[in-house]
């Protein structure tokens, strides 16, 4: 496999008309995918993208009826070192299950004792994605690549994953024309160039499994921040395509005219479904964390190998699906090596901090801590009854 890297990023936008409109990249669909052209701007799904034409009744991808937004809000990477958007997707999937580190951490979780100046420190999706999950005490199940590409497979399997509501995470091309003005068909690597992270899918027939592949299916991703439109000083980090018009090859991905992002269509898909954490008993209670900042700074200097200066940023963990007059107990540990898989109370003395609660109404418990963007916390909620 020739090793991908995250994308180069534009030294200064193509001077592109802010109403351009892409059309389809696959001329045999256009037929199907007229009413859904995408220009290269996205939104969250719960809304029609600036660009994606809401379809009339009765025309192509009309009665998109069924939808999975996962609550994955959009980070910003560093772009230092080759990028570093394999480890923002598994700091967003990490807070979607309860837990933070900084992108220096991710990258050193990733690839052990390697200076992050080097092409191989990265977090790669089909090269050390697996690995990295198991050291985060996450659990995952990844894309085994086909023989041959075959992309309608992988985006039905990519469906069906975010419809059970987990962070996927693929690599996909980026336009070199429109990051770098390069008008060489053949620029950027032969796989992926930048990786993202998948929040959402909406569809005209059932999310549920099996699913079924529609060509007006719609994908929404969540880039880190690399790309501004034209004219804009705000990345818009969303970004819904047609699945059928995401497709394309290594040249169609670099025409003038195609989308800012594109699914490999002429070599094998990589990808990974994080779908919760570590826990040999499931006795762990869902927690969320949101983070004050959506961002690290000050950034990564490029070729830097020692981590930036830290800020304070203020976490907040929401634990979920709860029962009243249950005793509860958090527990926030500050290193992965203390993370436990099994008997979370038995190994209350590795927690950093542990907060007992009884919840009265509702059914969350809400709490928030204070850190450097440096540190690690980790939290995990079990029953007080649990070993």
């Amino acid at each position: 496999m020739t090793q991908p890297f995250a994308p180069r990023f534009p030294r200064s936008p193509v001077n592109l008309q802010p109403d351009d409109r892409l059309a389809p990249k696959l001329q045999t669909r256009r037929s199907v995918l007229e009413a859904l052209s995408v220009i290269g701007i996205g939104a969250a799904l719960s809304r029609v993208s600036p660009g994606l034409a809401a379809p009339s009744a009765g025309e192509p991808g009309s009665a998109l009826r069924e939808a999975t937004t996962n609550d994955i809000p959009a980070r910003v990477q560093w772009n230092a070192n080759f990028g570093y958007c394999g480890e923002v997707s598994f700091i967003q999937a990490g807070m979607y299950y309860g837990q933070y580190v900084s992108q220096y951490d991710a990258r050193g979780i990733a690839t052990p004792g390697v200076a992050q100046n080097r092409e191989g420190s990265q977090l790669l999706i089909g090269v050390n994605d697996s690995d990295t999950a198991a050291r985060m005490h996450l659990t995952a199940i990844a894309w085994k690549p086909q023989t041959s590409p075959d992309p309608v497979s992988f985006l039905t399997w990519v469906k069906e994953n975010v419809a059970l509501g987990y962070p996927v995470v693929t690599g996909l091309y980026t336009n070199s024309y429109k990051f770098d003005g390069s008008a060489d068909p053949d620029a950027g690597k032969d796989e992926y160039d930048h990786i993202v992270t998948i929040t959402g899918i909406q569809s005209r027939s059932t999310t549920s499994i099996p699913s079924t592949y529609l060509e007006d299916d719609l994908l929404t991703i969540e880039d880190h921040g690399i790309w501004t439109n034209p004219g804009s000083t705000v990345p818009p980090h969303f970004f819904t395509f047609p699945v059928g018009t995401l497709q394309a090859t290594r040249q169609q991905a670099n025409a003038p005219d195609a989308a800012v992002y594109s699914l490999a269509s002429d070599t094998p898909n990589y990808g990974i479904a994080i779908t919760g954490v570590s826990d040999t008993e499931r006795v762990t209670l869902p927690v969320r964390l949101t983070s004050s900042a959506d961002s690290e700074t000050p950034n990564m200097p490029d070729n830097g190998t020692t981590r930036p200066a830290s800020k304070s940023v203020t976490l907040t963990a929401t634990v979920s699906k709860l029962t009243q007059g249950v005793e509860y107990n958090l527990y926030r540990y500050a290193s992965m090596a203390a993370v436990p898989d099994a008997r979370f109370n038995a190994n209350a003395a590795k927690a950093a901090e542990k907060t007992a609660f009884t919840i009265t109404s509702g059914t969350t418990f809400t709490t928030s801590v204070t850190i450097a963007s440096s540190d690690v916390a980790v939290f995990r909620a079990v029953p007080a009854s649990s070993s």
